[in-house]
């Protein structure tokens, strides 16, 4: 017996339909006919096939584990989904780097002439100021020559004057000492206090079994921001709170499509549910939520805001 038609003999056995399947597990129900018809390349991926089949033997009452292992003849494995992807990101960087290749060459090239040719005509500009201060000096030269009358009683009110100059520049530097001694002080008694935003992760619950939920507890933000970031394609869903609002719709996601930012406003509970935990990275503040099971691929977050 071939492993769709175990698993669609298992559901009527539990008077399930596909449209209530689909309700339980989020999974589409073209999806899940296509699993029991055993026509794995409707699906999105031979890495989500997988999950799927552990999803849909979870809600049929079978154990995924033992689903999996003894039809494990018939199932793509992950390590050559990996391979293909691998494979297509490598032939993207090297198409991408023949097409960039001639302008990365010429491009350098003509900056290179643009900044030569600014440089001869700032030279220029200070040879042409330096050759005109030059024609004015004979002038001032020849202005020298002059007599110059000076009268008798000139000393003593030029002696007046530079007196009052200096008692003027004198007065003035111990204002500005005075002034600068007591913004110095001021300075002083206004300690500033700056408080950094300390955000703590604690896993509070470890979930079980082929698809674990972990419970978190958040504190010390003022701001409830979550960040994903997918570094391959990830099927997933977010609710604010569990069983709540939608704030991912449920689909399959790739990395052009993150980071995604989620801002919580006052709601105390986020719920992921992800079909790729390694290629899922969620940050709170700026720390990374850690998944316990770093090995099993479909994993579900609950983290509760303090």
């Amino acid at each position: 017996m071939e492993i769709g038609e175990r698993l669609r003999e298992a559901r009527e056995s539990k008077g399930l339909s596909l449209e209530s399947l689909q309700e339980t597990t989020k999974i589409q129900k073209r999806y899940l006919q296509a699993i029991e018809k055993n026509e794995f390349q409707v699906l999105p991926g031979k890495f989500y096939t997988r999950a799927f089949i552990r999803e849909y033997a979870s809600a049929v009452g079978l154990d995924p584990e033992v689903v999996m292992e003894e039809h494990k003849g018939e199932l793509p494995t992950f390590d050559e989904e990996s391979s293909v992807q691998y494979s297509r990101v490598q032939r993207t960087k090297k198409e991408a780097t023949q097409k960039s290749g001639p302008s990365s060459r010429v491009l350098p090239t003509i900056l290179t002439v643009g900044l030569i040719i600014g440089l001869i005509f700032v030279v220029w500009l200070v040879w042409q100021n330096m050759s005109g201060a030059e024609g004015e000096n004979p002038a001032t030269e020849n202005g020298s020559n002059n007599e110059i009358s000076v009268p008798e009683n000139s000393e003593s009110e030029t002696s007046d004057d530079q007196e009052e100059a200096k008692d003027t520049e004198d007065g003035s530097e111990s204002t500005d000492s005075a002034e600068e001694e007591t913004s110095a002080e001021e300075d002083e008694e206004t300690p500033v206090e700056e408080e950094e935003e300390e955000v703590d992760i604690q896993l509070v619950q470890e979930g079980t079994g082929s698809f674990p939920e972990h419970t978190y507890d958040v504190s010390g933000m003022t701001e409830r921001t979550v960040n994903i970031e997918l570094t391959g394609r990830a099927y997933m869903e977010v609710q604010a709170p569990k069983s709540g609002e939608d704030l991912v719709t449920a689909k399959e996601y790739t990395a052009e499509d993150s980071p995604i930012t989620l801002d919580l406003g006052d709601k105390a509970e986020l719920y992921i549910k992800t079909g790729n935990a390694p290629g899922t990275i969620v940050t709170i503040g700026g720390k990374k939520v850690p998944y316990p099971n770093p090995e099993v691929s479909t994993q579900k977050l609950l983290l509760q805001f303090n």
